[in-house]
């Protein structure tokens, strides 16, 4: 038996890099509070035989830096789209994932999941199904 057999089912890599941007928000009304948001994008890609790289963690945080350089700002809700919608964590993690998605397009490496945590211990996840 060789220890490199492929099996017989779809595989796939998986790789994660996170990240982390500072940004103040008030939502519902409420008072202006900080957080200092991580962020954690998943990426997948099939396997191939022979083959030992999915992407480069390089190429994925450099991805996810540029785009969380956007809300390094005080107030998200000053910037669209959070001007016309609160900027709660299900609405950033959904707009996160949105615009990191269109630097995957086009290439077979494809963004899976993105989390964003609002605390040390709450999250929410944005993502494909079934996929």
């Amino acid at each position: 038996m060789s220890l490199h057999r492929i099996p017989s089912f779809s595989s796939v890599y998986e790789i994660g890099v996170s990240d982390f941007f500072n940004a103040r928000h008030a939502v519902s009304g409420g008072s202006p509070h900080a957080h200092s948001w991580k962020v954690e994008a998943r990426v997948r890609r099939p396997r191939y035989l022979g083959e030992q790289t999915l992407i480069g963690f390089a190429e994925v945080r450099d991805r996810l830096r540029a785009l969380l350089a956007r809300f390094e700002r005080p107030f998200p809700e000053r910037y669209p789209p959070f001007t016309f919608q609160e900027p709660t964590v299900e609405n950033l993690a959904a707009y996160l994932f949105e615009e990191l998605d269109k630097e995957f397009r086009g290439r077979e490496a494809t963004l899976y999941a993105l989390t964003i945590w609002d605390s040390p211990t709450t999250y929410v996840t944005f993502g494909r199904l079934n996929e």
